[in-house]
């Protein structure tokens, strides 16, 4: 099956209670949200300082992030997916991952990544994917998976993008598209532009000239764009149709 036809029906909150206008901005990966009349924001939260006693108003994705995994057992990651899941804003894990660059234990990340995957498939949420230099270990479990990914930050070569494309993968693009390099601009033209999502991750940028940006690159009027970013978002968490 394509991932990219995968659909999320169980998302419990009504989404048109988060799109104040009929095509927002939509930041799908962010530390720092800014939900206004204009944007809609999906937090990424730690999943160790999430307070499952509360429920979060709106979407947000959570996970440990690989940086964190020494700090943190298998069994107590389990517990801390278990007491969230339910949430209904939940609509994504994530970031998760792997980074052979950071300093925590590989194998740890490893056997945490797992165990995320493992919540994502049998809740039927797509991840949201930290990848640095971990492409060759990453794609054996993309090719295998249940669930869709999506690499947040993506800024890849083209044969890389090729590979990603053809496993049915989405695409986050932050702020490297307002100074991308030839080779990730090379590769961006082929991704499918219903692969594709936007985010400010831990930037201080606004969400909107990340979409003003591609508008140009991409020779897209700027409200299309828009309706398709809303329509992928749609189509991959929920099949509530926003007026």
């Amino acid at each position: 099956m394509d991932k990219r036809e995968v659909r999320f029906p169980e998302i419990l909150f009504d989404l048109k209670l988060f799109f104040k206008v009929s095509i927002p901005f939509i930041d799908i990966h962010t530390h720092h949200p800014v939900n206004s009349e204009e944007i809609v924001s999906v937090p990424s939260l730690f999943l160790q300082d999430v307070d499952s006693k509360n429920d979060i108003i709106g979407p947000f994705s959570t996970a440990i992030h690989p940086w964190h995994a020494a700090s943190f057992s298998r069994g107590q990651v389990r517990s801390m997916l278990e007491s969230v899941i339910k949430q209904p804003g939940l609509i994504a894990i994530g970031e998760t991952g792997l980074d052979k660059v950071c300093s925590a234990d590989f194998q740890q990340q490893k056997l945490l990544f797992e165990l995320h995957l493992e919540f994502a498939e049998n809740h039927r949420k797509p991840l949201i994917i930290h990848a640095v230099k971990s492409w060759n270990e990453l794609i054996l479990h993309l090719k295998h998976s249940k669930v869709p990914f999506i690499f947040h930050g993506y800024s890849g070569g083209i044969e890389l993008t090729k590979q990603l494309i053809d496993l049915g993968c989405y695409f986050s693009v932050g702020m490297s598209v307002l100074k991308m390099t030839p080779r990730f601009h090379s590769a961006f033209q082929i991704i499918p532009i219903t692969s594709l999502f936007f985010e400010t991750d831990n930037s201080s940028g606004n969400i909107e000239e990340i979409y003003q940006e591609v508008s140009k690159i991409a020779d897209i009027p700027l409200d299309r764009l828009k309706i398709q970013i809303k329509e992928n978002f749609e189509n991959l968490f929920t099949n509530i149709e926003l007026e």
